[in-house]
């Protein structure tokens, strides 16, 4: 059983400690965010993965919001500029890293044309790409070779760091798929789930409406959307009051009972524990962000 991780831990190439025989790798770190904090505006001189662990993130670049679940890395160019969904990140586990661009001369130790081949698949690469959670493995042994301290350091990370690349850029077609029947019904229970945020379903109830057992049900709902059921239902609701926050005039108390929270108060505190702004702060923000 791996130990538990810290809620951040960083590597970065400015410090005492860094590797020297690796100056590719700029920025690597792991965060484990507990409630929603703000992303705003930035970029890098590298390419920046970002490897998603457990939960949901959304990423913003050019007006459009990139949704990324358990096993999927997001990534943007040099001097790309992105931001959190909606200028926050959502409560969830991930790993991140940025690397220099691919160039002729000794990039990662190899040779010009292979050096060319992996310039040429970054270039190609889709922004939101699912490796699968083989990949935390994979990043996980970079971590060990980073921190290590034995004579072949160097060797190790930079081996971890071409094999976490290979596994980016060329993710295993082998990956266990759900039946056909199975993805249908599971996306009918989200669709509902979306388009009537005030439902309450318990596990049996969601299981029944799939047809397989809540034990099966519990387990496959995560794999296919990164969330436990319920953590995703209150997400769906949350979006939805976001919405409603913008493109109406109801109250705050309004909308909490709209989506059927008990009360204003409730709902204003799993607002914030989400978007990291009250109700009334996020209406502020987004009518004064579209206002320009």
């Amino acid at each position: 059983m791996p130990a538990k991780q810290s809620p951040r831990w960083t590597y970065d190439i400015n410090t005492e400690d860094c590797l020297p025989g690796v100056p590719e790798l700029l920025l690597f770190g792991f965060d484990e965010i507990r409630s929603a904090l703000p992303l705003s505006y930035h970029q890098h001189a590298g390419y920046e993965f970002v490897l998603v662990e457990r939960g949901k993130a959304n990423w913003e670049l050019d007006g459009y919001v990139y949704e990324t679940k358990a096993g999927d890395v997001f990534h943007t160019s040099p001097g790309e500029v992105h931001r959190g969904g909606f200028n926050v990140i959502e409560p969830s586990r991930f790993w991140w890293f940025i690397i220099t661009p691919p160039h002729s001369e000794d990039w990662l130790r190899l040779p010009q044309g292979e050096s060319e081949c992996f310039k040429h698949a970054l270039e190609a690469l889709p922004r939101v790409t699912h490796t699968g959670l083989q990949a935390v493995d994979d990043i996980r042994k970079l971590r060990s070779a980073l921190n290590s301290n034995v004579p072949l350091r160097t060797s190790a990370t930079r081996q971890a760091l071409l094999g976490l690349m290979l596994r980016i850029l060329q993710p295993s077609q082998q990956m266990v798929s759900l039946a056909d029947d199975l993805l249908r019904q599971l996306d009918a229970l989200i669709d509902r789930i979306e388009k009537t945020p005030q439902w309450r379903p318990a596990i049996e109830e969601m299981a029944d409406f799939v047809r397989i057992s809540p034990s099966h049900f519990f387990r496959t709902f995560q794999e296919y959307t990164g969330l436990p059921p319920m953590v995703f239902i209150e997400r769906a609701r949350i979006k939805r009051a976001c919405g409603l926050l913008v493109e109406g005039t109801d109250s705050v108390t309004e909308i909490a009972n709209e989506l059927g929270y008990a009360s204003s108060q409730h709902f204003a505190t799993v607002f914030k524990r989400i978007t990291g702004m009250t109700p009334i702060q996020w209406r502020k923000f987004q009518t004064g962000r579209n206002a320009f």
